[in-house]
């Protein structure tokens, strides 16, 4: 598994202090259509989604090494 940083925003507003970042060990990350969905994988079964959230307050998703 791989471990990513996401910072995104709390609410719509864009205002930077509303800003959050989560650290998420998963498999990948995929965009759907209005999210960003981190997921793991499973040999025979389908992805299974661990932490989400809308693409509109994405801000960074960053994989960090080691």
């Amino acid at each position: 598994m791989k471990r990513y940083r996401v910072v995104y925003r709390a609410t719509e507003s864009a205002n930077l202090e509303t800003a959050r970042t989560e650290e998420v060990e998963t498999d990948g990350w995929r965009v759907d259509t209005d999210k960003v969905v981190l997921y793991q994988s499973a040999v025979g079964a389908d992805d299974t989604p661990v932490f989400d959230v809308p693409t509109s307050r994405v801000m960074r998703i960053q994989e960090l090494s080691g």
